[in-house]
């Protein structure tokens, strides 16, 4: 009796645990159910929907849709879809796995609603480049696992949530371009893993928070606000600080002798404010190995500017001007050989000997100073000429030689006819012409093609500014990219201009894009480019009937174009140009769809002398990895982003469910070749089936996780370039990704020319 009674209970505890596994399995799938029919309600997805009945789980398949085994969303990532829709229809409480949220530059309207609270597993939120308004709902503090929260470039207003204090766990916080406004939360200095704060081009007031808890910090961008109050001595105890901007606002009080202690610091702007007292020597001391980047200029600076500026040898641009300093320029500026901008302007009370820009390393300025004397004999009379005739050839010409010339070139035009006649008729010609006469001669063409910048005339948008077609009266039809007003007044925005024109105007190749001028007009700054019928190849591959344009042949015609552009940057010019930020966006297609590397607004000219770091540039989903944890940057950045763009061309979108699985050493995912390509696009024949194999084996390679391991660029090109006779043997209908992951570190050594490229 005993025995069987044992049995029986069991027996009844089997019944209850299967029972209770059943409850849960229909428990789950209930869940997944109802987040499926939240995603349904919002219709976003509705082009991805078939008539026909489907499974339970079929919403893990939509783009942008991440789920577990238990079909449980854990990642919505739509980034650059075009949704305009507002952002409450989806139902964050609907998603209690969610660990990614990734709704940026998609059109977004309307208010963030207070239930994202709710998402208490979500890990990483960006709201990005949307036109989202109201204000941050309190509710993101109980979001404790957040390591990133972007919602910059919107239309919020009202406060910055104390309760952000309490995410412990974040790293970045991204709330520029907004219209936020009141104090800036004290509770932030208790976020001890926050490594970039963000919060500039708002309406910000009050002092600066104490952040000294904050040691991880590298980024303080609070520039464009209205703070106020001294500069916190506690920034000082920040160690591994790279950036400092405070610029653009109302601080008052000296700069900090403590700013000296950060040795990592690489940029400093504290431009336009109220600072005053003498600059503290302790800033050159010790920053003189990182520092590229000084901007104290429109502030109440007086007394010297220091000698020891002479130590900080990594200095590119100094910017001191309006300002009541006094005394002479430092002689030890002529030992900074890397400065390539030097802002001296209205300081009515300097001394105007300029020193040589030609003076050798380890000047010796006691001897120097002997010949600084205008009493003395004939060769220091001399001397003085030639240090006054440096000036007028350095420093004065913007502010005299130029107004001269505009005035002159006007007088003419209006006294001389014939003169005048001959201007309009080259104004109205070749646009090279144009440009090399004056950047400003086609200004009143320009205005006339677009309408004064119509919106009917716009052909695209985005962070930088807006792109129109303007056809002039040549009949020459233009791509103009104009600054909005904002990024026109924003330093960053005004160098990322400069650089594109430095970098387009002195190289050339047929597979990027032509400058054709730009104009630094007072009421606005643009590009003028050449027109690219096509558009972007990220909008080509977005749409469907462009996208089955885009044949096997082309697509690969378009990797081939790419990996020539870069190879010519990387290997042809001197010193080699890396461009930061190759994504499908920024690869534009002519009417026969061949390929144009353009938008070299972050793009880098590589110092052999230097260690080329610098701030992280490019867009999400196609930046290097290593970028996360060094900023050192050099080709293989790129090389990275190529191979990203090559399988989103044969995958036909952005390959980020399969970059997760993809690893340095082996495809840990096992897929066919052919569940790689592009279902919109009819089978391959056996020759493109040859080119699509060489494509997708380089592309594997450039992802190694290991720069080093990377092909150069140049190796690419000259396999894209080889023509082989006889189609390969390989069918990526019966051969895994895993059988053509060559990984270099596997299987050969570098080759000399990767070498030196590392």
């Amino acid at each position: 009796m005993a025995l069987s009674s044992c049995i029986i209970y069991i027996l009844q505890l089997v019944i209850v645990s299967v029972a209770a596994a059943e409850q849960v399995q229909s428990s789950s799938a209930s869940s997944s159910l109802f987040e499926r029919e939240a995603l349904l309600s919002t219709g976003w997805w509705g082009n991805q929907i078939p008539t026909f009945n489907i499974s339970k789980r079929y919403h893990c398949k939509w783009t942008g849709i991440q789920c577990n085994k238990a079909g449980r969303v854990l990642s919505i990532n739509l980034i650059s879809t075009v949704i305009h829709d507002e952002v409450g229809k989806l139902n964050f409480s609907s998603f209690p796995c969610l660990q990614t949220l990734d709704l940026s530059s998609c059109g977004l309207k309307g208010s963030i609603p207070d239930q994202i609270g709710m998402l208490s597993k979500l890990e990483y939120l960006s709201l990005y480049n949307n036109s989202l308004t109201g204000k941050l709902p309190p509710s993101l503090g109980n979001l404790t696992q957040l390591h990133v929260i972007d919602v910059a470039f919107n239309h919020l207003s009202g406060l910055v949530p104390s309760t952000l204090g309490g995410l412990t766990n974040l790293v970045s916080l991204y709330l520029y371009m907004n219209n936020l406004t009141g104090f800036i939360p004290s509770e932030l200095g208790n976020l001890t893993n926050l490594a970039n704060l963000y919060l500039s081009d708002n309406n910000l007031r009050g002092p600066i928070p104490v952040l000294e808890n904050c040691n991880n910090l590298r980024y303080i961008e609070l520039s464009h606000n209205f703070l106020s109050g001294n500069i916190p001595l506690e920034l000082g105890s920040l160690g591994k600080l790279y950036s400092l901007a405070l610029g653009k606002n109302n601080l008052t009080g000296a700069v900090p002798a403590a700013l000296g202690y950060l040795f990592q610091l690489n940029y400093l702007n504290l431009s336009s404010n109220q600072l005053n007292g003498s600059i503290p020597v302790s800033v050159f001391k010790t920053c003189r190995r990182s520092l590229e980047y000084l901007d104290l200029s429109g502030n109440l600076l007086s007394g010297r500017i220091p000698e020891e500026i002479g130590r900080c040898s990594s200095l590119r641009s100094v910017s001191l001007g309006r300002n009541n300093l006094t005394g002479e320029v430092p002689q030890s500026l002529s030992c900074l050989s890397h400065l390539t901008f030097l802002d001296l302007d209205h300081l009515c009370n300097l001394s105007e000997t300029i020193p040589p820009t030609n003076a050798p390393q380890g000047f010796d300025n006691t001897d120097n100073n002997s010949h600084n004397n205008r009493h003395d004999d004939e060769s220091s009379s001399h001397q003085e000429k030639t240090l006054l005739l440096i000036i007028l050839l350095t420093v004065l010409p913007v502010i005299i030689v130029v107004p001269l010339l505009i005035l002159a070139v006007w007088l003419l035009r209006r006294h001389s006819p014939i003169l005048n006649q001959e201007l309009m008729n080259e104004r109205n010609g070749d646009m090279c012409s144009v440009w090399n006469f004056d950047g400003n001669v086609a200004y009143e063409d320009i205005i006339r093609a677009t309408n004064d910048f119509d919106i009917r005339c716009c052909i695209g948008t985005g962070g930088y500014g807006s792109v129109y077609e303007a056809r002039l009266p040549s009949g020459k039809t233009v791509a103009l990219k104009k600054l909005h007003r904002l990024e026109a007044q924003e330093p960053a925005f005004d160098r990322s201009f400069k650089n594109e024109v430095h970098i387009l105007s002195s190289i050339r190749h047929k597979n990027i894009v032509k400058l054709y001028g730009y104009c630094l007009h007072n009421r606005c700054m643009f590009l003028v480019y050449e027109y690219m019928e096509k558009g972007s190849l990220f909008c080509a591959l977005a749409d469907d009937a462009h996208a089955m344009e885009l044949d096997w042949s082309k697509r690969v015609g378009i990797v081939k174009g790419i990996a020539h552009a870069l190879s010519y940057m990387h290997h042809d010019c001197t010193p080699p140009i890396v461009h930061r930020d190759i994504s499908s966006n920024n690869i534009l297609l002519n009417s026969q769809m061949e390929a144009f590397v353009a938008d070299f607004g972050a793009s880098r000219l590589l110092d052999p002398d230097s260690s080329n770091q610098t701030m992280v540039a490019g867009t999400y989903g196609y930046i290097a990895p290593e970028l996360a944890y060094t900023m050192v940057v050099n080709e293989k950045c790129d090389v990275y982003s190529f191979g990203v763009v090559a399988l989103e061309i044969i995958m036909g979108s952005h390959p980020g469910d399969f970059l997760s699985s993809f690893t340095s050493l082996k495809c840990i995912e096992s897929r066919m070749l052919n569940d790689l390509l592009d279902t919109r696009l009819p089978r391959p024949t056996r020759q493109q089936e040859h080119d699509i194999v060489l494509v997708l084996k380089q592309a594997f390679a450039c992802l190694s996780s290991n720069p080093k391991f990377r092909p150069a660029m140049i190796t690419l090109s000259k396999e894209f370039s080889h023509k082989s006779q006889t189609p390969t043997s390989i069918s990526i209908y019966t051969t895994s990704v895993e059988q053509v992951c060559e990984f270099p570190e596997a299987n050969r050594s570098l080759t000399t020319s990767e070498v030196i490229s590392v």
